[in-house]
């Protein structure tokens, strides 16, 4: 199972905890001006993840590199970006940031980022409702309250449930 680590660079608590994760490939990513060109890479070089873990700072319905905001319009604006290439079928894709998934938002967030990543191929995109904290152990992220919220495509991309635990 391969993982591709896409993390905000800007900010230090992040880096130190991306430098802790075993990956695959990891993508330092310090402005979203940064995030189009490391992907389009990706599918020039003909790399592709079963697993893809963004993990910057967030609100209800975006994420954040430095000091920009991707929203859902953001991922709209993608589609004919190929970015799909990146990812294995029944690829999981994971949105690690505060409140990503919160409220209505959050829910068009997860959509939009399902049809830039798994049309075609299926698979799961998800993120959080809630805070999250720093493990004291390992420094990784947790969420310990809210819900998960997903988002199941099939393998033409077409989302097949919404699903919130």
């Amino acid at each position: 199972m391969s993982l591709l680590h896409i993390y905000d660079s800007s900010d230090e608590n992040i880096r130190e905890t991306a430098a802790q994760r075993t990956s695959t490939k990891r993508l330092g990513i310090a402005t979203g001006d940064d995030l189009a060109p490391a992907l389009d890479k990706l599918v020039t070089d003909g790399e592709f993840f079963s697993r893809v873990l963004f993990e910057t700072h967030g609100g209800p319905g975006r994420i954040r590199f430095g000091d920009q905001r991707i929203w859902a319009s953001y991922w709209r604006g993608t589609t004919d970006r190929s970015w799909y290439r990146v990812v294995t079928n029944s690829a999981r894709v994971y949105f690690n940031g505060c409140n990503v998934a919160e409220g209505n938002d959050g829910w068009a967030f997860l959509e939009a980022a399902s049809q830039v990543f798994l049309k075609p191929g299926g698979g799961e995109v998800f993120g959080q409702t809630s805070l999250g904290f720093a493990n004291p152990f390992n420094g990784h992220v947790i969420h310990l309250w809210g819900d998960t919220r997903r988002i199941y495509c099939d393998v033409n991309g077409r989302i097949l449930e919404r699903f919130e635990q």
